[in-house]
């Protein structure tokens, strides 16, 4: 009771003084109790007052990225080199640096138990979080398996560790110091990049940034709950946070400045440094003894291992756990219903054939087993969980919490419904094309709002696509033998082939690699076409590609059906499915869960396997009359069937849950699902700069619009308004006329091309380029570049080139932004090297010699601009001095592996010496005094 006494009077003491802290607080505790910052700054830590006074460096040579915490008892730094993977403590007076551990390279969150004495961080490459004791003794690693974990916290006294998971789900995690009770707190779609604790409120703070650019402050109390979310425009990705009492402090890069929010209410932020620093600061922490509350905790008592007794009864395998255990069983066994005994896994007989994990004999009779991770459902046959089939009902992530629980998640895009389990896309809202033999209708997923797109009475509309970057609908006639097109919205439409079909009945449009394929009996080469797959080919039907895994998939209904795939350029061919098929169309592809899913129309089923073929499975059978064609988006398959002339779906994974959703149908063929995540990966920004005015990001299907310095974003999120620099103001805005791209422009594929007609052999799937059509803004007028500067124009957007004759963008010495390339010898990077220049820099292709380079902004020098002009400077220093040790040290091997050859051979060598030089004495005029100084050494 004294105890629990004199606790309540130590926290309601230090929280209960004026302001910042007691004049009664023990001196080696309270003393300098003013709090100020600490956070990474150039290569060293530096401390500043809350006001922004008194800013100087505490300690040097850290590193240019670092992560940091403190120990306020022991007046200490902790600090972790990101780049050289160490870890590292001094005084908070930059005195007595000690090296802790030298961990991998990937740490990626650190923090600091003042209370029980450990250091805790996360590794992001290797998934795991390590601990070890202040003095660097006693690391190991508490849990592995995690996804990509950051930003770890610790809260001693109630003994949590939180931390963010990051890949395909962002969350917020929490377990306690020993690394069990593993939980999630938070699931978002968006990029979260920063975590502190608010001691004050018991609560966590966190920063997050949305798909399109916005961002936002978050907090939520230790369990996840009582969320707040206040919007505040965070400019710099890259930043740490700290929050101390009303107020969170948090690092800008790009203004290079350290600003202040109250966390209650966010508002306009304030500048704490009072002028812009050199560098740009890294990670942040407000020292003082509120941040670190020094309440100590009541000691827990002893852990006893249960299993150390008889295995607590056990009948194999016993595991302990604070405070707890659990029985094991070695493979081939499984527990019992008694969650003691173990016994052999036999396999199943009866009605219990669909439990496909095996049995096990009870006295109440076989009962399933399932594996780790799931848990029997109520009708004591199926298993559900994230290692079953059902995937727990989760519609996309599964993530297992305790054996018999798990937590579903969604990837980026998607949202997780208020159900727990389902994902829905986040966007437009989806809908399907169908070809409807003489016309292409548009419809809304329920079957609701048909709408004609296309009509052609004349033609067999069968095959059709459509290509997200250009928002065009292809598709091909079988009764015309023509390919064409038209915009998604309508209008007028394009021949793109009219000679050399035959007949057309597969179509697939390569969205990223820009390439569009088809099936035919017969073909054409010509119009940059050219024939993939030919051999072994009787009658392929459905086509379908998946750029992402360079992978071409079709059917083919001749005497041989057959389900196959192959590389974009037709080799390494793999057969998915050969065995029980009469008459497989068509087929379509779950990019969530890269899958793929057939039907056959002969046989009326509906088949479903892995890319490779494996996990083959019957998903319906007898149930869609004649299916032709598939489509599948979220957790719907859409089926067109020929017997009935009507559109049905069902649930991707079971099955079931068939519904009939549009019957007024002449005959449903190809069927399409539009919607920006439906194809991933494409770069909506090469189309017409994705209607930005300057710079366009691709970002799951939108288009995110931003402007260059001294611009700002106007209100439609296109358009850029230049910033007056004198007053702030945004000077009159320029308007650009609109340009119709479908009249007075030719496809740039077309100004040269030619069609020869060279008739194939039955049975092909062939390939041409998609065309672009796009503005040439240089010869139109309507670009941004200055008066000396240079306008080339490039596909889907222009170029800027300063007209120097510096033959490369960057140099071995730092070079002027304004450097030139040769223009016809240059050209945009494609769009997988959009990250290749970094800090703002331009990426440039150079075709006669295969290589990339970088255009830099002022300031930054490098091969991909990774270096500032100081740290360039430090590195060719540094550069400098490694050459000159090397060249020094094998200058010292080689003088002394001479002497020692020498010493070995001295005399041999100088008698032979000796001899010859006695010989050729008369007709050698110097013999005489090397006759002398052979004398001398022998004598020696």
């Amino acid at each position: 009771n004294v105890h629990t006494l004199f606790l309540f009077s130590t926290i309601s003491q230090q929280f209960g003084c004026i302001k910042y802290g007691c004049p009664s607080d023990p001196p080696n505790v309270f003393h300098n109790a003013k709090p100020y910052l600490i956070f990474g700054h150039g290569k060293a830590i530096h401390r500043m007052e809350l006001d922004g006074s008194n800013q100087r460096r505490l300690v040097a040579g850290v590193g240019s990225s670092i992560l940091l915490d403190f120990h306020f008892r022991e007046e200490r730094v902790y600090w972790a080199d990101r780049h050289t993977g160490v870890i590292y403590k001094a005084s908070l007076r930059g005195t007595q640096r000690q090296k802790l551990y030298s961990s991998e390279k990937s740490i990626s969150g650190l923090a600091v138990d003042w209370i029980w004495n450990s250091v805790y961080w996360t590794s992001e490459g290797k998934g795991t979080i390590k601990r070890m004791d202040t003095n660097g003794k006693n690391d190991h690693t508490l849990l592995r398996h995690l996804n990509q974990p950051s930003c770890i916290a610790v809260d001693p006294r109630n003994r949590f560790l939180f931390w963010l998971s990051g890949g395909m789900s962002p969350s917020i995690q929490r377990c306690d110091v020993t690394g069990q009770k593993t939980t999630t707190l938070i699931k978002t779609a968006e990029q979260l990049k920063a975590l502190s604790i608010d001691w004050v409120d018991k609560r966590l703070f966190w920063v997050q940034f949305g798909l399109e650019g916005q961002s936002a402050i978050g907090s939520c109390d230790y369990d996840g709950n009582v969320i707040n979310i206040i919007d505040q425009p965070l400019r710099s990705q890259s930043l740490g946070i700290s929050v101390f009492l009303e107020h969170l402090y948090y690092t800008d890069g790009v203004s290079r400045a350290i600003k202040q929010v109250n966390k209650y209410t966010s508002g306009e932020p304030v500048n704490v440094n009072t002028k812009r620093m050199t560098k740009p600061p890294v990670d942040i922490r407000v020292v003082h003894p509120l941040n670190q509350p020094l309440a100590d905790p009541v000691s827990p008592l002893p852990d006893v291992n249960e299993c150390a007794l008889w295995n607590h009864g056990c009948s194999l395998g016993c595991e302990n756990l604070p405070g707890s255990y659990f029985c094991t069983c070695p493979k081939g066994y499984a527990l019992l219903p008694d969650r003691k005994t173990c016994q052999e896994i036999i396999p199943c007989e009866g009605n219990m054939t669909k439990c496909g994990h095996g049995c096990l004999a009870t006295e109440e009779g076989a009962v399933c087993v399932c594996p780790e991770g799931s848990i029997l459902q109520e009708d004591g046959q199926a298993c559900t969980g994230c290692s079953s089939a059902d995937r727990g009902s989760c519609s996309q992530l599964c993530t297992p919490v305790t054996p018999g629980r798990w937590q579903c998640g969604c990837l980026p895009g998607y949202l997780l419904h208020k159900d727990g389990k389902h994902c829905t896309a986040t966007g437009p809202p989806p809908y399907l094309l169908v070809a409807n033999l003489v016309d292409i209708r548009r419809i809304h997923l329920n079957g609701t709002a048909d709408q004609t797109l296309v009509e052609e009475p004349r033609g067999t509309i069968i095959a059709l696509d459509y290509d997200p970057v250009q928002n065009k609908v292809y598709f091909a006639s079988t009764n015309l033998k023509t390919i064409e097109r038209v915009d998604l919205n309508g209008g007028s439409r394009e021949v793109l082939v009219s000679e050399g079909l035959d007949s057309p009945e597969g179509l697939a449009v390569d969205w990223v690699n820009r390439r569009l394929y088809w099936t035919d009996k017969s073909g054409l080469d010509g119009l940059n076409r050219e024939t993939i797959v030919s051999k072994g080919l009787q009658r392929p039907r459905g086509i379908t590609v998946h750029p992402l895994a360079k992978k071409l998939f079709w059917t083919d209904i001749g005497a041989r059906p057959v389900v196959e795939s192959a590389s974009l350029e037709g080799k390494d061919r793999v057969v998915i499915a050969s065995t029980n098929l009469v008459s497989p169309s068509g087929l379509t592809i779950d990019f969530t869960e890269d899958r793929l899913f057939w039907c056959d129309r002969s046989r009326g089923l509906v088949e479903t396997a892995a890319l490779d073929g494996s996990d083959r499975r019957v998903l319906l059978e007898n149930q869609v009359g004649r299916p032709f064609d598939l489509a599948v988006f979220e957790d719907r398959l859409w089926i067109s069937d020929w017997e009935h002339q009507h559109l049905k779906s069902v649930h991707k994974r079971t099955g079931k849950k068939l519904e009939r959703i549009h019957g007024n149908m002449v005959q449903p063929a190809s069927i399409v699902v539009v919607h920006p995540l439906a194809k991933p990966g494409a770069d909506v920004c090469l189309h017409q700069n994705g209607g930005c005015t300057q710079v366009c990001e691709s970002k799951l299907g939108f288009a995110n619009c931003s402007c260059l310095s001294h611009h700002i974003l106007s209100a439609d999120g296109k358009g850029c308004l230049p910033i007056n620099d004198s007053n702030g103001t945004t000077a009159q805005s320029v308007s650009i006329q609109s340009v119709d791209i479908t009249a007075n422009v030719t496809p740039a594929s077309q100004e040269k091309a030619t069609i020869v007609p060279v008739r194939t052999r039955p049975g092909h799937i062939l390939t041409a380029d998609i065309f672009m059509v796009y503005i040439d803004e240089c010869k139109l007028g309507v670009h941004k570049c200055d008066k000396n500067a240079d306008c080339q124009n490039t596909l889907g957007k222009y170029l800027c080139k300063c007209q120097t004759t510096s033959p490369w963008v960057t140099t071995s010495t730092p070079a002027n932004v304004n450097t030139r390339h040769n223009s016809n010898s240059i050209e945009s990077c494609p769009s997988s090297h959009d990250s290749y220049c970094l800090y703002e820099g331009i990426c440039f292709y150079f075709p006669e010699m295969e290589s990339y380079a970088c255009n830099c902004a002022s300031g930054y020098v490098g091969e991909r601009c990774q270096f500032s002009d100081l740290e360039w400077w430090e590195l060719q220093q540094a550069e400098q001095e490694k050459r000159r040790n090397v060249v020094i040290a094998a200058c010292m091997v080689l003088l002394i592996t001479l002497l020692s050859i020498l010493h070995n051979s001295s005399f041999v060598m100088v008698y032979v010496t000796f001899n010859l030089l006695q010989k050729k004495k008369k007709n050698c005029s110097c013999c005489n005094l090397d006759i002398v100084l052979i004398h001398i050494v022998i004598s020696r």
